[in-house]
Formats: structure tokens, sequence, C-alpha cells
């Protein structure tokens, strides 16, 4: 019986082959000393250098893919549609207009870019034949550039409500601001035309009996002058003609009364001495009239006298002179005439 080693070698491994070293005495070679191993970064700059065109090439090509497939994915912006109105010719629009919806619009990516909502067309509502009531907002009224459709509107409804269109005529009201210069004021203003004709919503128009002007100043002012300025119209209210108006303002010296009480009276004689005499009231109330500018600068300068003769010393009435008062100012004084007689002599 064979023994187990023979066995396996005979199936087919083979012996081991002994190595037979050099003869005896033989003298070795030399032994050449091996370069470091350089595998891995020789495979590195390869990889990193070798044909640096057609790597290049490809990432581009890469990335190329990369955009257009996420670009041409559909995405969702928002923007903001204007909407105007048709109205019928008899008709007014007393509803809450609504200006703008806004839409959400869907699309690939690279037509959304593009997009600007500035370039579109307003939504227009055809009133004309409509009746009153909720009008829906449809996708189809909004017009976008091909490839972009409405996702969203909102609001999708616009509440409408008419009245009956009529027209009247009304009166101008001037408007004015400011104050004239001191000593002046504005003693009337006038409109050219001071009626105009207007159009609007019936229940609008029934309470409308005037329209006013826009504002113009009278600061400062201390003569007369015209001046253009344009109506102002109440909302739902149209005018009928040209906006301007012309308007004549009258500006005056400003006119007042002015009550000076206690002014003394002051007697005046040739030759007499005024000590020697007794006025009785001594004091008078001047009332002036005019111009505010002249009546102030009278104030000053006014002085009540009473003038006596040389030789007459009884007791007498005698009317009161205001003295000092410049032309175009009207003067009362009361008492008008105050009684003079000698002051007794004290002993």
């Amino acid at each position: 019986m064979r023994s187990r080693s023979e066995t396996i070698g005979s199936l087919g491994r083979a012996p081991a082959r002994q190595s037979k070293g050099p003869p005896p005495g033989t003298p070795l070679p030399p032994r050449i000393p091996q370069p470091p191993d350089r595998g891995f970064g020789k495979w590195l700059r390869g990889a990193l250098l070798d044909n640096l065109g057609l790597k290049f090439l490809s990432m581009v090509l890469a990335v190329t893919v990369f955009l257009l497939v996420n670009t041409d994915r559909d995405r969702e912006i928002s923007a903001r549609v204007g909407v105007s109105y048709t109205l019928p010719d008899d008709k007014v629009l007393v509803s809450d207009r609504l200006d703008e919806v806004r839409v959400t619009i869907k699309g690939p990516w690279q037509r959304l870019r593009k997009f600007d909502e500035r370039e579109m067309d307003r939504i227009n509502l055809d009133l004309r034949h409509a009746p009153a009531g909720d009008i829906a907002i449809t996708p189809d009224m909004i017009h976008l550039p091909a490839g972009l459709t409405v996702a969203t509107i909102s609001p999708r409804t616009v509440h409408i409500a008419f009245d009956r269109r009529v027209e009247k005529v009304v009166e101008v009201t001037p408007s004015v601001a400011g104050h004239p210069q001191h000593g002046y004021l504005v003693t009337g203003v006038k409109a050219v035309p001071a009626t105009i004709k207007v159009r609007g919503a019936e229940g609008t128009l029934v309470a409308l009996s005037a329209v006013r002007t826009r504002e113009i100043s009278v600061e400062g002012r201390a003569e007369s002058f015209v001046s253009e300025t344009e109506t102002v119209l109440p909302d739902g209210v149209e005018l009928e003609g040209s906006p301007q108006i012309v308007l004549h303002v009258a500006v005056d010296e400003e006119l007042v009364t002015r009550k000076l009480p206690g002014l003394a009276v002051m007697v005046r004689s040739d030759g007499i001495d005024p000590t020697k005499w007794t006025v009785k009231p001594g004091q008078v109330e001047v009332t002036l009239t005019g111009a505010l500018l002249a009546v102030e600068k009278a104030k000053a300068a006014l002085v009540p006298v009473i003038k006596l003769a040389g030789g007459d010393l009884r007791s007498r009435e005698i009317d009161v002179i205001i003295e000092g008062v410049p032309p175009g100012i009207g003067v009362r004084i009361s008492p008008e005439r105050v009684r003079v007689l000698p002051t007794p002599k004290i002993p």
C-alpha cells in the first residue's frame, strides 16, 4: 500500500523540485541595488496629465449634460398681471376695481429665466354685455410665451356692480391758501368758467352740487391777480371738456375799525395858560375807520384838542378836534363836545 504523499503525487501534484545551488567554492555575483517602487506616483501623474485635452472635453460634456438634464425640469414662478376693463357706455362700474391678479406660471427653467412679467398683456374684462355679479378670471385670458402655462390665479373672480351713467352741471368752488401781506386781504375769488358739466354714476351725482379747484397761493400778496388751476373731481366722476379753470383773485387793503378809549384832551390857546382851565370830561374815546396800515399809523399820531379864544374866560362847551389823522381815515369822537371852565384858585 502506497503512502499518502505518493498517492497525491501520482494524482497530479508533481514533487517539488529541489533547487540546486552553485557548486561549492563558486564565488557569488555582486548584488545590483533595485530602484524604489514608483508605480503609484507614475499612475497618478498619468491619470492627471496624460491626454489632458481629451479629459477637459469630457468634463465639459459631462457638465453640459448635467445642466441640460436639470434645467429642462419644470419649475414655477409668481408674477403679477394688470387688469383693464371695457365698460358699457350707459353704465358706470361702482364696485371696487381689481387692478391686478397674481398668477403662478409653470414651465422649463430655461424659458422661465427669460420671462419678464412687465412684457405681459393686461387681462381685459369686457363688461359691455356682462350682468352684475362675479366674473371668473380664467387661464385663457392670460397670454404667455410658448412653453409656459398658468398653474394658479389669485383671485379667481372679481365682483361687478353697475349704476346708470348720467350728466350734471355743477358749480366751480375756488380754493386759495395762505395769507396776503399784512394789511391786505382777499376780498373775492371768481372762477371762469363758473360751472362745468360732469358725468358719473347716478347715485354719486345726486349729492354733488359743486367741485373745487386745486389750491392757489395768496401768500404775501398785496394786489389782485389772475391764476390758472384745474378742477379736482371726486372718484368715479368724469369731466366733460377741459379741466383748466382761471381764477380772478381780488386782494385789497384790509378795512378795520379801531376804538381808542381814554385819550386825554389837550387845551390849545394863544396867550392863555392851559393850566388855568379844566376840561370835563378830561378824556374822550376815539374810533378810527379805514385801511389797517393807515389806522395803525394814525393811532400813534392823533391828539384830541380843544381851542380857546384869547379873551373869553367864561365856562362853556367846545367841540373836540382830532389832530394828526391822515386823509382817508374816518373819525368818531365820544363825547364830541366837552365843557371847559376856569380852574378854581387854591387859597
